[in-house]
């Protein structure tokens, strides 16, 4: 079995999410491909010579329905009969022209021969996610510049603070019990609710398409939080508590409440959770020395579909 690290980027809006589902059908089974996932694990159905097993992909991060990656990490396993590696460059050719023939908002960025006990979600060390907001700068602005339409959530207010709310990030950055601010545990599984935050930030940005003339009828924010891990919703319902905050819907002290005496239960109802639409993951971050050790080194040769390999040591 060959084992491969890729990073990949996605909107995913025409999407019912990254991870997929199997059906069966009168005992065939019927894989999904409505999903990140199953579109990407397709994808490499096409490579040549033909992968001898159906191509599992697994995640370093999970996103939810409608959240976009500028630059998501999984590994793939897939083989070929004459046991070698595929080569990279052309990996990447054929499955990004598989993505726009299939009009699939997902771009293959790396594709790295890795070996088998080589694992995207336990050795990531850290996962960065922005929000992105616009505003209008007038009250009667109604008309969202194209570029930010499903990429951006639209803040309709007059009146907001947003000094107020960048202070109030750091009550979220450290050690915390986020119970309050994940969807409940619907699986067997236990969770672990306390985590760290490292870093929680709000900066002023541009607009995606500055020439379009309704761009500069706006103001954009992104919301940028860093950690190891994030549990089921989290980012999106600590956006969705700073958002609170600068309407005045709740004030700092509602969010210490929610902090220092973590539940569901606690979770108050006049914030409403922003859409997935705005949510990217920007980055999955790894430790280049740990990577290294892992990456299979290869003799390289562009045109070929596959290359051979120097060592496995």
């Amino acid at each position: 079995m060959g084992r491969y690290f890729i990073r990949f980027s996605y909107f995913g809006t025409q999407y019912r999410g990254l991870q997929k589902n199997v059906f069966r059908n009168e005992g065939i089974q019927i894989h999904d491909t409505d999903t990140i996932q199953g579109a990407v694990e397709a994808a490499f159905l096409k490579l040549s010579p033909k992968c001898i097993n159906f191509p599992k992909m697994t995640s370093s991060s999970r996103t939810d329905v409608g959240v976009h990656s500028l630059c998501n990490s999984a590994h793939i396993d897939i083989e070929n009969k004459y046991n070698k590696i595929y080569n990279p460059n052309q990996v990447l050719r054929v499955v990004n022209r598989y993505f726009r023939s299939c009009n699939h908002d997902i771009r293959l960025l790396e594709f790295i021969p890795v070996k088998e006990n080589f694992h995207a979600r336990s050795l990531a060390k850290s996962r960065t996610y922005i929000y992105r907001i616009v505003k209008s700068k007038y009250n009667d602005e109604h008309r969202l510049p194209l570029g930010e339409f499903k990429h951006s959530f639209q803040l309709k207010s007059e009146n907001f603070d947003f000094e107020r709310m960048k202070r109030a990030t750091q009550l979220f950055v450290g050690v915390k019990d986020f119970t309050t601010f994940s969807a409940r545990n619907v699986s067997e599984k236990p969770i672990r609710y306390v985590r760290n935050l490292n870093s929680l930030t709000i900066e002023n940005v541009g607009p995606f398409m500055p020439h379009d003339p309704l761009s500069e009828n706006y103001e954009y924010w992104h919301i940028i939080c860093s950690s190891r891990a994030f549990l089921y919703n989290q980012v999106r319902r600590i956006v969705s508590t700073l958002l609170a905050l600068g309407v005045g819907k709740i004030t700092e002290r509602d969010i210490n409440i929610m902090l220092q005496v973590p539940g569901h239960h606690n979770w108050l109802p006049q914030i409403l959770t922003v859409p997935g639409f705005g949510l990217y993951l920007a980055n999955v971050e790894y430790c280049q020395e740990e990577l290294d050790q892992y990456i299979i080194k290869y003799k390289f040769s562009p045109d070929s579909e596959l290359v051979d390999l120097i060592d496995v040591n």
